[in-house]
């Protein structure tokens, strides 16, 4: 039992297979060409965050075509104001824009392509109407709440 023992403990301290100490030999000996894509692809990390589609592009440079053609008159539409107490989450085709919520002040969006959402940053108060209750004893309580929430971040 023991010599078992010590040749499963000699064989986990070599840790290569015979496999991959061949493949380790024609590695070494293969001669290596050196392409300059083979090192940028090394050093790119790879993402598989989805970025907007060709159709997308295309959609929101023939609305910035438009803006520009109709430019005195698309300021009305282009530029929104937002209050100190608010903050402005855009959206550009259904999709949250990088950058997160804007403001306090002004930006800019693109008609026909972004969808702003005022969200209130102040505290918010919602009554709850009184409720009345029965016990097990049979006594009657009224209840009634005040609820506070705020949003945050």
């Amino acid at each position: 039992m023991n010599t078992l023992l010590k040749s499963v403990n000699d064989s986990s301290e070599d840790s290569l297979s015979p496999l991959t100490s061949k493949l380790e030999q024609e590695d070494q000996t293969s001669p290596k060409m050196s392409s300059n894509k083979d090192s940028q692809e090394s050093q790119d990390p790879i993402a598989c965050e989805e970025g907007p589609g060709i159709c997308a592009l295309m959609l929101t440079v023939i609305s910035l075509f438009l803006v520009l053609i109709s430019m005195p008159l698309s300021l009305f539409c282009v530029v929104k104001v937002v209050q100190e107490y608010e903050r402005a989450v855009i959206f550009r085709l259904g999709r949250l824009l990088t950058g997160g919520a804007r403001g306090p002040g002004v930006f800019f969006i693109i008609p026909c392509v972004d969808i702003y959402e005022k969200i209130d940053m102040r505290s918010q108060t919602f009554e709850i109407p009184p409720q009345e209750i029965l016990t097990k004893d049979s006594v009657t309580v009224f209840v009634n709440a005040i609820m506070y929430y705020k949003v945050a971040n």
